[in-house]
């Protein structure tokens, strides 16, 4: 082989790796807004659902989404929609799943404002260009104080057919009543719930998530 004609096998297959890294798109950004139930509480941060999302995410796409989890224990959704327009502004996500209305509905909040804050997380999640999610929590009966479980679940359903959001309707389902998955509080998960969580959520989130690689 002539020099010339060397060096430029040498060049092309050199430049191979950059090509290929250009025609595959940007990895997404996805920001999990949530509550105790997914900012791993009183568990290894390994252990929650949220990592073991990524994990999954990982295994599924070749460029899987980056997500960025800002639950905290306590959240309510009067808290998120004052931190929203920040954590959007700061990592311009493509996607949002919103963990929320929990504490809210714990605290006596009344329908029309648990409507009303949902709403406006949504609205605010769209009007930043990025498509929404809702992972829901159905409350235990024994923890049900002046039926507001039946107030957050009628909360869910009605907005999500409204916005046109997808929709999980309880992210602990099959844990909740099964005492050994839960801490010594009956209301958290424990580590080993982690696994049936995310599976729970797989369901909704693997379309939304994964839709640019089907």
């Amino acid at each position: 082989m002539r020099p010339f004609k060397a060096l430029l096998v040498v060049l092309v297959l050199g430049l191979l790796p950059s090509i290929a890294a250009l025609a595959l798109p940007p990895p997404r950004t996805v920001l999990l807004l949530g509550d105790s139930l997914s900012s791993a509480h009183r568990i290894p941060v390994e252990s929650g659902w949220v990592s073991r999302l990524q994990a999954r995410l990982n295994a599924a796409s070749p460029i899987p989404p980056v997500v960025v989890n800002a639950s905290r224990a306590g959240k309510s959704m009067t808290e998120a929609l004052e931190e929203l327009p920040g954590l959007l502004a700061r990592h311009h996500p493509d996607a949002v799943i919103l963990e929320l209305g929990g504490n809210d509905a714990f605290l006596g909040a009344s329908e029309v404002q648990l409507r009303g804050d949902l709403s406006r997380l949504i609205d605010l999640v769209r009007d930043a260009g990025a498509r929404v999610a809702i992972l829901g929590f159905e409350i235990p009966p024994r923890l049900d104080r002046d039926h507001c479980g039946a107030r957050l679940r009628g909360v869910y359903r009605q907005v999500a057919h409204d916005k046109e959001v997808m929709l999980l309707p309880s992210l602990m389902a099959g844990i909740s009543d099964h005492p050994a998955l839960l801490l010594d509080d009956g209301v958290h998960p424990t580590a080993a719930a982690g696994q049936r969580m995310l599976d729970n959520a797989w369901g909704v989130l693997a379309p939304f998530l994964l839709e640019g690689d089907r």
